[in-house]
Protein backbone atom coordinates (compact mmCIF):
# COMPACT_ATOMS: atom_id res chain seq x y z
CA UNK A 1 0.00 0.00 0.00
CA UNK A 2 1.40 3.23 -0.69
CA UNK A 3 0.59 6.63 0.96
CA UNK A 4 0.84 10.55 -0.14
CA UNK A 5 3.04 11.58 3.06
CA UNK A 6 5.01 15.00 4.48
CA UNK A 7 8.49 15.08 3.38
CA UNK A 8 9.88 13.55 6.80
CA UNK A 9 13.59 12.01 4.95
CA UNK A 10 16.58 13.20 5.42
CA UNK A 11 14.73 15.62 8.25
CA UNK A 12 11.09 17.24 8.43
CA UNK A 13 10.04 20.28 5.96
CA UNK A 14 6.97 21.63 6.65
CA UNK A 15 4.39 23.07 3.89
CA UNK A 16 1.20 22.77 2.99
CA UNK A 17 1.91 22.53 -0.81
CA UNK A 18 4.54 19.95 -1.52
CA UNK A 19 3.97 15.96 -0.37
CA UNK A 20 5.66 13.05 -1.34
CA UNK A 21 4.83 9.07 -2.33
CA UNK A 22 6.16 6.75 -0.01
CA UNK A 23 7.59 5.14 -2.08
CA UNK A 24 10.10 8.00 -3.75
CA UNK A 25 10.63 8.46 0.29
CA UNK A 26 11.84 4.85 0.67
CA UNK A 27 13.79 5.40 -2.69
CA UNK A 28 15.53 8.64 -1.64
CA UNK A 29 16.22 7.35 1.92
CA UNK A 30 17.80 3.94 0.52
CA UNK A 31 20.20 6.04 -1.83
CA UNK A 32 21.24 8.43 0.57
CA UNK A 33 21.64 6.76 3.59
CA UNK A 34 24.67 5.01 2.00
CA UNK A 35 26.03 7.50 -0.10
CA UNK A 36 27.74 9.56 2.42
CA UNK A 37 26.51 13.00 1.30
CA UNK A 38 23.42 13.05 4.29
CA UNK A 39 24.09 16.22 5.42
CA UNK A 40 25.04 18.01 2.04
CA UNK A 41 22.05 16.54 0.72
CA UNK A 42 20.01 17.77 3.48
CA UNK A 43 20.71 21.28 2.64
CA UNK A 44 20.49 21.52 -1.05
CA UNK A 45 17.14 19.33 -0.68
CA UNK A 46 15.68 22.13 1.38
CA UNK A 47 16.86 24.94 -1.08
CA UNK A 48 15.00 23.54 -3.69
CA UNK A 49 12.08 22.24 -1.88
CA UNK A 50 11.87 26.07 -0.73
CA UNK A 51 12.27 27.37 -4.26
CA UNK A 52 9.46 24.61 -5.55
CA UNK A 53 6.87 26.01 -2.84
CA UNK A 54 7.59 29.73 -3.66
CA UNK A 55 7.82 28.91 -7.01
CA UNK A 56 5.16 25.75 -8.01
CA UNK A 57 5.14 25.25 -12.03
CA UNK A 58 7.75 28.38 -12.64
CA UNK A 59 10.65 26.24 -10.62
CA UNK A 60 12.22 24.83 -13.78
CA UNK A 61 13.26 28.57 -14.52
CA UNK A 62 15.94 27.55 -12.46
CA UNK A 63 17.15 25.27 -14.88
CA UNK A 64 20.37 23.91 -13.00
CA UNK A 65 17.70 22.74 -10.19
CA UNK A 66 14.38 21.37 -12.09
CA UNK A 67 13.39 21.20 -15.61
CA UNK A 68 10.14 20.18 -17.35
CA UNK A 69 10.25 16.54 -18.57
CA UNK A 70 9.16 16.59 -22.16
CA UNK A 71 6.39 14.36 -23.51
CA UNK A 72 5.49 13.09 -20.51
CA UNK A 73 2.41 14.95 -19.54
CA UNK A 74 3.25 17.20 -16.65
CA UNK A 75 6.02 15.88 -15.28
CA UNK A 76 8.84 17.73 -13.65
CA UNK A 77 12.54 17.01 -12.11
CA UNK A 78 14.66 17.90 -9.54
CA UNK A 79 18.29 18.08 -9.85
CA UNK A 80 21.13 17.15 -8.05
CA UNK A 81 23.92 16.90 -10.17
CA UNK A 82 26.90 16.86 -7.88
CA UNK A 83 25.69 14.06 -5.59
CA UNK A 84 25.29 10.59 -7.34
CA UNK A 85 23.33 12.56 -10.24
CA UNK A 86 20.09 12.35 -8.26
CA UNK A 87 16.60 12.91 -9.46
CA UNK A 88 13.36 12.82 -8.13
CA UNK A 89 10.43 13.17 -10.19
CA UNK A 90 7.42 15.18 -9.74
CA UNK A 91 3.76 16.58 -10.97
CA UNK A 92 1.41 19.20 -9.64
CA UNK A 93 -2.26 18.47 -8.66
CA UNK A 94 -4.52 20.47 -10.94
CA UNK A 95 -5.35 24.15 -10.15
CA UNK A 96 -8.53 23.71 -8.30
CA UNK A 97 -6.45 21.90 -5.43
CA UNK A 98 -4.19 24.70 -5.27
CA UNK A 99 -1.25 22.90 -7.61
CA UNK A 100 0.35 20.92 -5.31
CA UNK A 101 3.43 19.38 -6.31
CA UNK A 102 3.92 16.13 -5.24
CA UNK A 103 7.52 13.89 -5.36
CA UNK A 104 6.44 10.44 -7.45
CA UNK A 105 10.28 8.80 -7.77
CA UNK A 106 13.68 9.33 -6.84
CA UNK A 107 16.49 7.37 -8.99
CA UNK A 108 20.27 8.34 -9.65
CA UNK A 109 20.85 9.03 -13.51
CA UNK A 110 23.97 7.02 -14.67
CA UNK A 111 22.15 6.44 -18.41
CA UNK A 112 19.20 7.61 -20.45
CA UNK A 113 17.81 4.59 -19.80
CA UNK A 114 17.11 5.44 -16.36
CA UNK A 115 14.97 8.19 -16.92
CA UNK A 116 12.74 6.23 -18.49
CA UNK A 117 12.48 3.96 -16.40
CA UNK A 118 12.06 6.26 -13.75
CA UNK A 119 9.44 7.68 -15.55
CA UNK A 120 7.59 4.79 -16.15
CA UNK A 121 7.26 4.41 -12.24
CA UNK A 122 6.24 7.94 -11.68
CA UNK A 123 3.33 7.49 -14.50
CA UNK A 124 2.02 4.88 -12.27
CA UNK A 125 2.35 6.89 -9.09
CA UNK A 126 0.85 9.47 -10.73
CA UNK A 127 -2.33 7.38 -11.83
CA UNK A 128 -2.32 6.04 -8.22
CA UNK A 129 -2.66 9.86 -7.15
CA UNK A 130 -5.21 10.95 -9.29
CA UNK A 131 -7.06 7.96 -8.34
CA UNK A 132 -6.81 9.21 -4.56
CA UNK A 133 -7.68 12.92 -5.65
CA UNK A 134 -10.95 11.89 -7.78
Amino acid sequence: MYAIDNIIYPEQFNTRNIFIHSKCQEELMGIIETSGFKQKFSSLYRQRLRHLEERGTKCYQKSDWFEILKNTNGLYAMKFKSLKNLRIIFTFTDESIKNIAILLCTFEEKSKKDYKDAIIIANKRKEEINGLLR
